[in-house]
């Protein structure tokens, strides 16, 4: 197997105080949901894909935000 054409994919993974599933691309977390949903596993396969097609760049935000949007009840429970 070669290294020099390999590419790490990124984590799936959990922040465990708020409970939201997170993955890190080009240093910058992207957080996708309640850690475990279909909805944030959808998110993270997108992103990664993306990100794998685009020579590991993510172009649907800009660089700017997370392409994912957090609900008012994550954003509570992220707080408390």
């Amino acid at each position: 197997m070669s290294t020099t054409n390999s590419t790490r994919i990124p984590s799936y993974r959990l922040r465990k105080p708020s409970g939201l599933a997170v993955v890190r691309l080009n240093g910058r977390d992207f957080y996708l949901g309640k850690h475990g949903s279909p909805e944030s596993r959808n998110k993270y396969e997108q992103l990664v894909a993306e990100w794998l097609t685009n020579n590991q760049q993510i172009l649907s935000c800009n660089g700017s935000e997370p392409p994912a949007d957090l609900t008012v009840n994550e954003l509570f429970l992220a707080y408390w």
